[in-house]
């Protein structure tokens, strides 16, 4: 069928676009045509680009129009945070399936693990909020058939992922490669539930392949296991060849060894400490992530690692 992927050429679309390819769909990509997929794939070269500003051409209520002029069968957006966006692009469509990407962010923190997507959500931060505002749009219109996956923590080559002390930065991992240690807050417990870009990717794909069994749902997106804080630091700090070297603070000492940012970005992930289930997509669609978690975080890090010649 003929596919419109809405900002194919970032962590997700990267994987999605040149397996659309390889499966048969007639590929459109819309992008800002500013930016170039992680992964190089002659697949690509099949693929129909149109660049177009989403926020320039919303703000003249276009966009829609835009997209629903590419003739498409089905419409995978990848780039739609507030539910106006939603609203824009449906109501210029007509019956379309439509598979958009949603974020664990809007479930809020996690209380009974891992959390299945019935679960009660009380999201907080603009993110998470807009996400499951999207998401509610989506369940109770009724122009086009709609699909929401919800990505954990995508990861893969081509950017850092999110490292043991829940943010990115890459003093963390010089530390675990040099000398196998580690600063972490409180006990180390807190988890983080990442997800292979590919399997995202893959998800989306299942969504768009089975509309009967997809349309009206939403799927979690995450490896089948989460890491806590202290497993992960232990891990890499193996992976490196060392025994890990491990210290825990409470976390207003801890906190003062961040900058302003990096406290943000960790209380971010750790507050919510997530874990999910991906049972959902495994009944409905009979899907299972190719990633495992390991697997995922070390490919992720060797690749930023050897990107950085550090």
């Amino acid at each position: 069928m003929r596919t419109v992927v809405i900002g194919g050429t970032g962590h997700i679309g990267t994987y999605l676009v040149p397996d659309l390819v390889r499966a048969g769909h007639d590929v459109v990509v819309v992008t800002r045509g500013t930016s170039r997929p992680y992964r190089p794939d002659p697949r690509w070269e099949q693929v129909e680009q149109r660049a177009c500003d989403r926020t320039a051409a919303e703000a003249d209520g276009a966009f829609g129009s835009f997209v629903a002029g590419l003739r498409p069968d089905a419409v995978v957006d990848l780039t739609c945070f507030t539910p106006e966006q939603a609203r824009q692009l449906v109501e210029a469509l007509d019956g379309q399936h439509l598979v958009q990407t949603g974020s664990v962010w809007s479930y809020g923190p996690s209380t009974l693990v891992p959390t299945t997507e019935d679960a009660p959500k009380r999201p907080y931060g603009d993110y998470g909020v807009g996400k499951l505002a999207v998401e509610t749009y989506l369940m109770s219109q009724g122009r086009v058939r709609a699909s929401v996956v919800h990505p954990g923590h995508i990861s893969g080559p081509g950017w850092m992922p999110i490292g043991p002390t829940g943010n990115v930065d890459p003093a963390v991992i010089d530390r675990l490669r040099a000398d196998g240690s580690c600063v972490l807050p409180d006990r180390g417990g807190e988890t983080i539930h990442h997800v292979h870009a590919a399997d995202v990717a893959r998800l989306h794909q299942a969504c768009l392949e089975q509309p009967e069994a997809a349309a009206g749902e939403s799927f979690n997106s995450v490896c089948t296991e989460a890491l806590t804080l202290r497993g992960y630091a232990e891990l890499l700090a193996r992976h490196f060849g060392h025994e890990p070297r491990l210290t825990f603070l409470p976390w207003a000492e801890f906190e003062g060894t961040l900058t302003p940012e990096q406290a943000e970005l960790t209380v971010d992930h750790l507050a919510r400490a997530p874990m999910f289930s991906m049972d959902k997509a495994r009944r409905v669609l009979g899907f299972e992530p190719a990633h495992g978690v390991v697997d995922t975080v070390v490919e992720a890090i060797d690749d930023w690692v050897w990107a950085n010649r550090r």
